[in-house]
């Protein structure tokens, strides 16, 4: 059996044991059906993988006991933080799954001009990030931000080294050739939705220095978009090089 993964607070760990507790330990027990001796890895957002044993599982909590600490090497050599136009249906929970996956550390959904959807369900997401997580093998969280408008987005490019902006009317410009793919930059990669970005706006966030792109000579689905951009830039870096 495949040693199963759990995420728990590091406020929990007293360095020797793990409580384990909410929707993780409900997972834990009522779907997974672990018991008492059961082997675990259990991710405290820092990094590290701890190797445990299940020792006691009570109503609310299990209590494991650390075997041994290792450092997790799935961390991406870039920080991403994927700013999604808000697409209409479930679009989004693909997104953040397969994000997730490639290392997108962050999702923001926004608000643009040609935004056609409203409804937004932060609390699933995030579970759907949490899972991407485990699935992956990262030891660190990928966060799902609140939605914000196109005002809040420019605001928070300003936390970025480098910002990026796949523009379906862009004739020039590849992510070779994007400044700033160095290791241990933060990178602020921007999405539209299905009808794209208006002109005004490409030239906002030009303003705030991004670096327009194109995908190449075929419209992409905005999920599409979403997905290989990351991997991309993740190629670039050499993280998808092995």
């Amino acid at each position: 059996m495949d040693i199963k993964r759990f995420f728990a607070d590091a406020k929990d760990y007293d360095g020797r044991y793990i409580l384990v507790d909410g929707e993780e330990y409900t997972h834990m027990s009522k779907v997974l059906r672990h018991k008492v001796g059961y082997q675990i890895i259990v991710n405290l957002d820092d990094g590290k993988d701890y190797y445990c044993t299940i020792r006691e599982m009570n109503r609310d909590y299990a209590k494991v006991e650390v075997d041994k600490v290792v450092d997790n090497e799935c961390k991406a050599s870039v920080s991403v933080t994927l700013f999604q136009a808000l697409p209409k249906g479930d679009k989004l929970d693909l997104i953040v799954q397969k994000c997730v996956e490639l290392g997108v550390e962050k999702i923001v959904p926004f608000l643009s001009k040609y935004t056609n959807e409203s409804k937004f369900n932060l609390q699933r997401l995030n579970r759907i990030a949490l899972e991407a997580c485990k699935q992956c093998g990262r030891a660190r969280s990928a966060q799902v931000g609140d939605l914000t408008d196109f005002d809040g987005l420019l605001s928070m490019l300003e936390e970025y080294d480098t910002v990026i902006l796949p523009y379906e009317h862009a004739k020039v410009g590849k992510i070779s050739h994007v400044q700033g793919l160095e290791k241990g930059k933060k990178i602020a990669l921007i999405i539209g939705s299905e009808g794209g970005f208006a002109q005004e706006e490409v030239d906002k966030i030009v303003a705030k220095r991004g670096q327009v792109v194109s995908l190449g000579k075929r419209i992409l689905r905005c999920e599409t978009a979403a997905i290989i951009t990351p991997a991309l830039i993740m190629y670039e870096i050499g993280d998808l090089q092995g």
